[in-house]
């Protein structure tokens, strides 16, 4: 099992939601992945683009992650390991139904890669 990102999980239901979680997230970050590559996956993104400190955003499939859309999340984690090689993660879900699910999922290795879940 490959080991992964550090990943962190937080809910951002509106555009502004999201933006302060992306700068909290940032701020917040240990410092050993500070200066590391990082990259936010939210959903309702409609295409990619460049975030604060030029950080990659990419769009989640619409709907939960672990259920509706779990292969487009397990697709879009192993092209973003691939692409960035990323020290941080931050996954931006718009509810907060699933989100033990989720975490379960992304620290179990069910996607095929271990990550070290932070919330």
């Amino acid at each position: 099992m490959r080991k992964g990102a550090r990943v962190s999980l937080r809910v951002a239901a509106a555009a502004a939601d999201r933006d302060a979680a992306i700068a909290s997230w940032l701020q917040t970050l240990p410092a050993e992945t500070r200066t590391g590559r990082r990259i936010v996956m939210a959903e309702g993104l409609l295409f990619d683009r460049e975030g604060p400190e030029g950080v990659p955003l990419s769009a989640l499939a619409a709907g939960c992650p672990c259920c509706a859309g779990l292969l487009a999340l397990r697709v879009l984690l192993a092209r973003a390991l691939r692409k960035h090689r990323p020290a941080a993660l931050l996954l931006l879900p718009v509810g907060d139904g699933h989100l033990p699910r989720l975490r379960q999922m992304l620290a179990g290795g069910e996607l095929g890669v271990c990550f070290e879940v932070d919330c």
